[in-house]
């Protein structure tokens, strides 16, 4: 129909697209949209209807219209948190098309023109930081920069670069648990510019899960959640869905684990989600290995861009050819998911435990000292961390490994590490409660 030019036909579409929004119809609600731009509007509220607009066509899948309104909302005069919510939307929908690069300059040209508001200036640093997780250069230069601006001046970073600072030092296996929750939490406790909070609520909650503080990091990411605009498209709607995926992975629940790789929600990608990698692990860990067969088929990896969440699928798909049969197979994708984390100085098991994996592997081929080695190193960085599930899962590789009289000791310390734990680790305690029995009968131990 042709524009009204009424102010009650703006008001009647825009709370369509309120409703469509709120009943998960992103199509209708982009109709609504284009509709209510054929009306007489402001440059402002054109500008906040693009980003709109271009936010929920990316959540209808149709990428290069949304990269092409919110470009144009870019272009349009409006005020600075205004430009700040285009911006990181638009570096988030050019980030997951693969264009890092062309998203990092989107955000570090926004950044230049807000000399005169230091605390948006953060909030675009810090999703320059978090969208760099997708390129491994890029990651490199900006963390080498928020690293040596937080030591020497942290005020710069603000709360949610600290964050991203605690979760790489967790990473980098510099940092124990413990004290990653009292810096977290510290951060959290101070105040925080609105625009800011969802990447410092995010960030939080993937090192509360970590950390085994499985409940406290939900309710980071249910907070983190419920203050998530619909109609925005932001990059830690994606890292709080995925921090969800993980928490429902360390309480074991499989079901669940595989309900929600079914929703894979919005982008443009056709690679594997670190949802798809728990997915796959939960159907190797309930014995659909054929299920999971079919399921790892729908992915040709050659085609994949290298980002963090290949590396977890490496992992996953590692483990379900250990369950296969495929000792050999199985090597080669844990070797090259720990060969890409080395790289991104992700050194901590807490993630990805490549090398007890490894271990298990050579053990299987016959490569006794190289899975002591191993497994050895593995211990040593589970004991910075410091939790019950990375020690347990450690000692009770590094037990079968050493075998014999001290082999035992270690099995048992693995069990007893576990069984004691404040957090469930029964993903974990299973398999060292069997490995110990394993050991038991090798030594005569009925």
């Amino acid at each position: 129909t042709p524009a009204v030019g009424l102010s009650w036909a703006l008001r009647v579409l825009r709370d369509a697209v309120t409703v469509a929004v709120h009943d998960a119809r992103p199509a209708d609600a982009v109709g609504y949209l284009r509709r209510a731009l054929d009306e007489p509007v402001s440059d402002d509220l054109r500008q906040r209807l693009l980003t709109e607009l271009g936010s929920l066509e990316y959540a209808s899948a149709d990428t290069p219209a949304a990269i092409a309104r919110l470009a144009e909302a870019q272009h349009l005069p409006a005020e600075p948190r205004n430009r700040v919510r285009t911006a990181v939307a638009l570096g988030t929908a050019l980030a997951g098309r693969g264009e890092i690069r062309t998203a990092m300059e989107v955000l570090r040209r926004t950044e230049g023109r807000l000399s005169g508001h230091p605390g948006l200036a953060r909030t675009v640093q810090t999703a320059t930081a978090l969208l760099s997780d997708e390129d491994l250069a890029t990651r490199q230069e900006v963390y080498r920069w928020l690293s040596e601006t937080g030591r020497h001046s942290p005020e710069l970073v603000g709360t949610a670069g600290q964050a991203l600072l605690v979760r790489y030092a967790a990473t980098a296996a510099l940092i124990s648990a413990d004290e990653a929750m009292v810096r977290v939490r510290d951060l959290l406790a101070q105040p925080t510019d609105p625009l800011a909070e969802p990447f410092l609520l995010g960030t939080a909650a993937a090192v509360a899960q970590w950390a085994d503080e499985l409940d406290e990091a939900e309710r980071l990411v249910e907070r983190g959640l419920a203050g998530q605009h619909p109609a925005l498209l932001h990059p830690m709607q994606h890292a709080l869905l995925n921090t969800r995926a993980d928490i429902v992975a360390s309480r074991g629940d499989h079901a669940r684990l595989l309900a929600l790789a079914a929703d894979r929600g919005p982008g443009p990608g056709s690679g594997p989600t670190n949802r798809d990698a728990h997915a796959l692990m939960a159907l190797v860990h309930t014995g659909r290995t054929d299920e999971a067969l079919h399921y790892a088929d729908r992915f040709d990896l050659r085609e994949v861009p290298e980002n963090w969440e290949l590396n977890r699928y490496l992992y996953a798909r590692g483990v379900l050819r250990a369950a296969t049969g495929d000792p050999a197979g199985a090597l080669h994708d844990f070797l090259e998911c720990g060969r890409r984390q080395a790289a991104r100085e992700v050194i901590s098991p807490v993630v990805t435990p490549w090398r007890t994996a490894v271990a298990e592997c050579r053990l299987a081929l016959g490569g006794g000292p190289e899975a002591l080695a191993l497994a050895t190193e593995e211990l040593r960085l589970a004991r910075v961390w410091n939790t019950p599930r990375t020690v347990g899962r450690a000692l009770r590789v590094l037990g079968t490994a050493t075998s014999g009289r001290r082999g035992l000791e270690l099995a048992e310390e693995a069990v007893r590490t576990l069984r004691d734990a404040p957090a469930d680790t029964d993903m974990e305690l299973i398999p060292a409660l069997l490995a110990q029995g394993r050991q038991l009968l090798g030594a005569g131990e009925r």
